[in-house]
């Protein structure tokens, strides 16, 4: 069984080992303390924002098991989700989508419609989102970098 939950200050240390620890260690040699600094920084400014939602996902015992992040603009949000290595292709993550868009419809009520920005290699992440109702609107910038741009209308019934 799996549990999201919104996250709290205390997530930031497992969120950064499963999501940045790697890529830090292997581009920035030296830089560790500091990246971790930042990071954390970032974290708390997320928990904390109104513009912003981070919820957690993690198993019945309490182990991190990914995040998903919303990044709230009026009635628009993005949707970014990491799941970790021993969830993936086990189905779930079509159930996690949904669950954390009824949660931010909750709390943003506002919100009108979700985008999910994918790069067009991970083709796991499409079809979970294309299992999630999302559609595709077509090739978009994003980050700098090409994204596929899905979308979602939030139904309010």
């Amino acid at each position: 069984m799996i549990v999201l939950r919104k996250a709290v200050l205390e997530d930031i240390p497992n969120i950064y080992e499963q999501l940045h620890l790697n890529y830090v260690k292997k581009y920035c040699k030296g830089e560790e303390e500091a990246q971790w600094e930042i990071h954390k920084k970032w974290y708390t400014f997320l928990i904390n924002s109104s513009s912003y939602i981070l919820y957690t996902i993690e198993d019945i015992g309490g182990k991190f098991l990914g995040s998903i992040k919303f990044e709230i603009e009026n009635e628009t949000s993005i949707i970014c989700i990491f799941i970790a290595k021993e969830l993936r292709g086990k189905g779930y993550s079509k159930i996690i989508i949904e669950s954390s868009i009824d949660e931010m419809k909750f709390e943003k009520p506002e919100v009108s419609v979700v985008l999910a920005y994918i790069l067009e290699e991970n083709e796991i992440s499409i079809l979970s989102f294309e299992k999630s109702g999302f559609i595709y609107e077509g090739m978009e910038e994003y980050e700098g970098v090409d994204n596929l741009l899905y979308v979602k209308w939030i139904d309010r019934n």
